[in-house]
């Protein structure tokens, strides 16, 4: 194999594919990314078996057909290292050559047979979303996705389609968001690795545009695609929580507030909140008015603030930290807050609309 590209295209793709390379494995190979050049077309593969990232560039010059395996971190060190400009890749049995100007590096690869073979997915169920749309509703939930569960089905997020209306929901047993969006497509769900997300997160464009990404699913796989880059990774098996049933509740009192203001003052009360934010904040609503409050070991801390309320004056507490993520999640000026009691449910929308549902449960004040 021998080609010439481009110093940074060839880092930036290299950096993408690593990161589903394994960081250690009894598997040598899957320390690696594969990199293969084809039909004038470079293939740099990463996979640990549970994720895989392919990514393909152009070469500024292709002369000879091949590939390697090497060494995910060395490869990529060596690259980012190297003089800007052009650096030509060249293969000799299992040794990769690197060369640029008088820099040259060589370095120790494995034959392409010992990479394993990433699973080639069927394109019967596979459906379109707008780039930033599919960003932002990553972005929107991702933050309450389970770090360890119970059930590992809650360490991702449930993509579910009916009529037409796309969901992805997570829950963390404390909380949960919710994000909407219309879509051509009907009656499918499945739960998708929080790892995966947020590797795809960072592929997509925050800047509204044209471009697509197609999701494709083929038995327990899914395949993220977006132009010359795509990610294959395992679904999660289970039973997802019946978050329908929590977020649907009939309230009893409402508070529209600015989003801003809220978390904010909240966030001024998690200076004093040192136990990891456990520490309850307790918040009065009554007459147009919230009064916030906090006393811990180190000290205590109250404020008021304007807002609009409809319902009986309502005493709550709850994790500051937990609705701050809800409210700047909810990427809005104003929200609208929907309580049930003091101990059921908190539900945080958009004042505008409902593409945006944040649950935050209370907890009982001391």
């Amino acid at each position: 194999m021998k080609f010439t590209i481009d110093k940074n295209v060839f880092s930036d793709a290299l950096t993408n594919a690593s990161k589903a390379s394994a960081v250690r494995s009894t598997i040598p190979a899957l320390e690696g990314v594969l990199v293969c050049l084809k039909n004038n077309k470079i293939t740099i593969t990463g996979y640990d078996l549970e994720m895989g990232i392919k990514c393909v560039i152009d070469p500024d010059d292709a002369v000879e057909e091949g590939e390697i395996v090497v060494n995910a971190r060395i490869f990529g060190d060596t690259i980012k290292k190297m003089p800007s400009g052009a650096v030509e890749i060249s293969t000799s049995g299992e040794n990769v050559r690197i060369s640029s100007g008088s820099v040259v590096v060589e370095l120790v690869g494995a034959s392409g047979d010992n990479y394993p073979n990433i699973p080639e997915l069927k394109r019967d169920i596979s459906f379109e979303v707008d780039e930033s749309v599919m960003k932002s509703m990553i972005r929107q939930t991702i933050h309450a996705v389970a770090v360890t569960d119970i059930k590992p089905v809650h360490m991702g997020s449930k993509f579910h389609i009916k009529d037409n209306v796309l969901s992805v929901v997570s829950v963390d047993g404390v909380r949960m968001a919710k994000r909407v969006e219309p879509v051509q497509y009907n009656d499918i769900d499945f739960v998708v690795p929080k790892k995966t997300l947020d590797e795809f997160m960072k592929m997509l464009s925050d800047e509204p545009n044209e471009k697509k990404v197609t999701i494709c699913i083929d038995r327990n796989q899914i395949c993220f695609s977006k132009e010359d880059y795509m990610i294959i990774s395992r679904l999660l098996d289970g039973d997802f929580i019946d978050y329908e049933k929590i977020m649907n509740f009939e309230e009893k009192c409402r508070a529209i507030v600015s989003a801003l203001e809220f978390s904010t003052a909240l966030d001024r009360t998690l200076v004093l909140n040192t136990d990891k934010y456990k520490c309850p904040v307790i918040c009065t609503f009554e007459n147009d008015s919230l009064h916030i409050e906090i006393k811990t070991s180190i000290g205590k801390m109250n404020c008021d603030m304007p807002i609009k309320y409809t319902g009986d004056r309502l005493e709550i507490a709850f994790n500051a930290k937990y609705m701050i993520d809800a409210l700047k999640n909810s990427e809005c000026d104003e929200v609208r807050i929907d309580f049930s009691g003091p101990l059921y449910p908190i539900r945080v929308l958009p004042l505008a609309d409902e593409s945006f549902v944040g649950i935050v449960l209370p907890v009982r004040s001391k």
